[in-house]
Order: C-alpha cells, then sequence, then structure tokens
C-alpha cells in the first residue's frame, strides 16, 4: 500500500527536520497506548496498542533511520508484528521552508500480512488517514507552541 501526504508548521525546518527524527517527540504525538525507547541516535523501538476495523492488540515495532540530510530529507525503515500480523513500511520525507513555513511531504510503502492485511483496503486505509491526520495535528501544536 502507498501512503503519501503532506504536513505543515510555523517552524522552523531544522527544527521540524529534529522534531519528527526523534522518539520522545514523536511519542507525545501519538494518541494511542504506546511506548517508545532510543536505542542510539538511529534505532529505536517500542509498541502501540491499536487497531484496525475488528483486529485490535498491541504491536512491538523497531524502527531505523536509513539516510539522513538534515534538514530537507530523512528516510526511515520500520518493521513491525503483533496479533498474528506483521508490517514493513519504508518512508521518506522531505521538507522545505518559505517564510517560516515548513512543508513536510511523505510517503510510505506499507507492506502487511496475516488478518490486518485482510480486513480490505478501504477500512485500512480510512483507519490509517484518521491516525495520520491526528499525529500530523498533534506534532503541529506542539511545533507551534515552542
Amino acid at each position: 500500500m502507498h501512503l503519501e501526504g503532506t504536513f505543515q508548521a510555523r517552524s522552523a525546518a531544522d527544527r521540524v527536520y529534529a522534531f519528527l527524527l526523534s522518539p520522545e517527540e514523536l511519542s507525545a504525538c501519538i494518541d494511542d497506548p504506546h511506548t517508545i525507547q532510543a536505542q542510539d541516535a538511529d534505532h529505536f523501538k517500542g509498541s502501540v496498542k491499536t487497531g484496525v476495523g475488528f483486529i485490535k492488540g498491541t504491536f512491538n515495532l523497531a524502527a531505523v533511520v536509513v539516510e539522513r540530510s538534515p534538514p530537507q530529507r530523512a528516510r526511515l525503515k520500520v518493521q513491525g508484528s503483533g496479533m498474528g500480523s506483521g508490517f514493513d513500511i519504508d518512508a521518506t520525507m522531505d521538507l522545505s521552508q518559505v517564510d517560516g513555513v515548513t512543508t513536510v511531504r511523505w510517503a510510505a510503502e506499507v507492506l502487511m500480512s496475516g488478518p490486518i492485511a485482510s480486513v480490505g483496503a478501504r477500512l485500512l486505509q480510512g483507519t490509517v488517514d484518521k491516525k495520520s491526520a491526528a499525529f500530523f495535528e498533534n506534532a503541529r501544536k506542539r511545533l507551534e507552541a515552542t
């Protein structure tokens, strides 16, 4: 599944870049119950309790930053599993700043397996859109408050 979108915040690109690559900052933007731990500057792991349709439970994840070009671009790979399902995400973000507003264009290729992959693209897309919108709105509020 291919996902993409844009996000804007009235904040400098270097601040937005650092924010989006900080497990601690990201953690504060996730509404679902979760944990995130940094292992080093490029690796983190955690868990999130969430659901898609009738499939609800805890998913464990491990992420690695595989490309850094501050403050313009980053690429992350995330692997996760739980409730008999699994997912692999290859995500990129490209940042640009104009007149104090930073725009982040993000994209993700998501491969899923197990019961979560069988709930249907429409239901899965709706859940991902809702959770992504909430995450980025939380991030915008935090970035613009500082």
